[in-house]
């Protein structure tokens, strides 16, 4: 347990035992510090990750060499605060982590590690990594700025599915990745205006970054020209100049939930606008 899991564990040798291991901590309910801190632990190796407790025993780092977590603890192991910071920057409170600690759902905050991590995937020395992140972080602020143009005070969330620029936008908070929702159906439509209180959930996407084999010209900082539309409703960015960008061995990637249905002409029309197969 104490090696990070570099394949699929039906095809390591120690596969049964690992298996094992994995399914009796789910099972047991960390309740004293030593048990949470072992948990915290066991699960950011099986993740590829660094973890170090403090002096005090109070503290719990996971750390890469492009981020880290700090989890702060009572005596008692209730979870106290979760801190992100990632390569360059101060640390940051992270609700999404601390609210799956607190309730114990480490499989969620398990995928929130894999998240990170495959932020910098990226091939290449850590400043690569580094720049690959900014370029996510750019294009994120132009698409907050895109999701703020027309919008009213009172816009509810269907409305903004239905006539936003990108729809409804959740940006990026600490480990969870930013997420648009931009399509709900008619049904769902309908039983948002009949059960106001009821959450109905359109179709998503993830934003974010992977590495591929070829060059290609990211921004290092946001392109969207300014808060206004053009007189044809088109909006104005940037050109990707050098001083605007930087050749990487990535792109930006929309991960859906699930296959979507997709017209011939509409594939074609977005390998046009991106050069890719």
């Amino acid at each position: 347990m104490d090696k990070p899991l570099r394949r699929p564990v039906s095809n390591a040798p120690d596969g049964p035992l690992l298996s094992c291991m994995e399914k009796i901590q789910r099972t047991l309910n960390a309740k004293s510090l030593f048990s949470v801190m072992n948990r915290l632990e066991s699960l950011s190796k099986q993740k590829g990750l660094n973890a170090h407790v403090s002096p005090s025993g109070t503290a719990c780092y996971i750390t890469s060499n492009m981020f880290y977590i700090e989890v702060q603890l009572e005596e008692d192991g209730k979870v106290m605060d979760v801190k992100l910071a990632h390569l360059g920057e101060a640390p940051v409170i992270c609700d999404d982590l601390l609210q799956h600690l607190r309730t114990k759902n480490y499989d969620a905050f398990g995928k929130i590690l894999e998240d990170l991590s495959n932020l910098y995937q990226i091939p290449g020395n850590s400043e690569m990594k580094a720049k690959g992140y900014l370029a996510l972080q750019a294009l994120e602020k132009d698409l907050y700025s895109m999701s703020l143009l027309d919008r009213t005070q009172d816009v509810n969330r269907v409305t903004e599915v239905l006539h936003g620029k990108v729809g409804h936008l959740l940006p990026r908070t600490g480990g969870t990745p930013m997420n648009i929702e931009f399509y709900i159906s008619p049904y769902q439509v309908l039983e948002a205006e009949l059960n106001p209180g009821s959450q109905v959930c359109g179709t998503k996407t993830v934003v974010t970054v992977e590495g591929t084999d070829t060059f290609h010209k990211l921004p290092l900082s946001p392109l969207l020209v300014d808060s206004q539309a053009g007189k044809d409703s088109n909006l104005a960015f940037l050109p990707l100049t050098d001083e605007f960008s930087i050749d990487l061995p990535a792109f930006f990637v929309l991960k859906f939930h699930q296959p979507i249905p997709m017209s011939s002409s509409s594939i074609e029309e977005i390998q046009r606008l991106t050069g890719m197969l």
